[in-house]
């Protein structure tokens, strides 16, 4: 079954709903959301790696949980859900940004989200091989000297980066 996703004008407001298939096709616009989990004591950041069977870039280092906002759904219940499917965890987290992503003349529309746990992480659906938190400046150079790095997560780690007083609140 195909996933549908909304498209949405420079706004972000929603003009339509098509399958994710046709969105890539056809280059447009849409939402996505990336969610970077941290250690509330220590501050470091969870990367994760995809597992090495998924479709799109396999085995490459990525958002602590990140994906589609699927037609109807809101950026947070996204992120929500992408955390849970993801890393097994059902936690609050706070918006932090709202980013345009445009690679290969294809924009994407991304709400980043911050949450907080150091607790058991289960790689529930498959698509996660690993992951490790690292501290930020270590973060910050695996991403900008390593080849196997989702743009996405490049793009919103260095955002991050930028605002990295937003993890001591």
């Amino acid at each position: 079954m195909s996933e549908f996703m909304d498209i949405v004008d420079d706004n972000d407001k929603i003009i339509g709903s098509v399958t994710q298939k046709e969105i890539y096709d056809k280059k447009l616009t849409h939402r996505i959301v990336h969610v970077f989990l941290i250690d509330p004591k220590t501050k470091k950041v969870y990367l994760q790696k995809r597992s090495e069977k998924k479709d799109f870039l396999p085995g490459y280092y990525c958002t602590s949980a990140g994906g589609h906002v699927q037609s109807g759904e809101s950026y947070k219940e996204a992120a929500k859900r992408e955390l849970e499917e993801e890393l097994g965890l059902k936690i609050d987290l706070t918006e932090i940004a709202k980013l345009e992503f445009v690679s290969d003349n294809h924009k994407r529309l991304i709400r980043l989200f911050l949450a907080y746990n150091n607790g058991e992480i289960k790689f529930k659906d498959g698509e996660v091989a690993s992951g490790e938190f690292l501290e930020l400046e270590t973060v910050f150079n695996l991403v900008n000297n390593y080849s196997k790095i989702h743009p996405q997560l490049r793009f919103c780690l260095n955002w991050l980066y930028q605002n990295k007083k937003l993890l001591n609140n």
